[in-house]
């Protein structure tokens, strides 16, 4: 049987309301299980990171301006004014042309995204994105993995060690930025979702 998560379990997770919960909560249980993302540890990672990720579940769109990402080959910003078209949106923050194409191409219109970004900020497209970035990097796997488990994780052409969560967090993130606060809402999760 399905997971069903509730906007109580969010705001334990955050610490606090939000505007956006209701929503958010609504979306996630009507996409999430199409991708599989269905029991309480699969939804423990996920939520984490979404956390995190929308600071508290309180944006879907990035604060910062997106300038940092002006010219970035590696994410297909390659006309002016890429970077801040395509800056972070959606609950994992889906950065760049490139990205924002393939989603539209996941969703059988090419353009979609591209031609609109802003819809990546309405809580169906938001949660939808990030069920595709998760089932297309296989995360269930690592979800499902016990806490103590070491998992390999290629990081920067190197070959790391690192837990089920870190391996989670380097993959959304690229990196280990937010590491700690990760943990934190993973931990809170843990007792949230029993």
């Amino acid at each position: 049987m399905a997971y069903t998560i509730t906007e109580q379990h969010l705001i334990a997770i955050a610490g606090a309301r939000t505007a956006l919960m209701p929503e958010l909560a609504h979306w996630i249980n009507a996409v999430c299980p199409s991708y599989h993302i269905d029991t309480a540890g699969e939804f423990r990672h996920f939520l984490a990171q979404a956390c995190h990720e929308t600071d508290h579940f309180k944006t879907l769109c990035e604060y910062a301006s997106g300038h940092a990402y002006e010219g970035r080959l590696d994410l297909g910003n390659t006309r002016p004014g890429d970077g801040s078209r395509f800056k972070g949106r959606g609950i994992f923050q889906t950065t760049g042309r490139a990205n924002y194409l393939q989603l539209g191409i996941r969703r059988g219109h090419r353009d979609m995204f591209v031609n609109d970004p802003e819809l990546l900020e309405q809580p169906e497209y938001a949660v939808w994105s990030a069920c595709e970035y998760w089932g297309t990097r296989g995360l269930n796997d690592p979800a499902n993995h016990p806490d103590t488990d070491v998992l390999r994780k290629k990081y920067r052409k190197n070959v790391i060690e690192v837990s089920p969560v870190e391996f989670i967090s380097i993959t959304i993130n690229g990196g280990y930025n937010g590491m700690a606060e990760r943990k934190k809402f993973y931990r809170i999760a843990q007792r949230v979702l029993t």
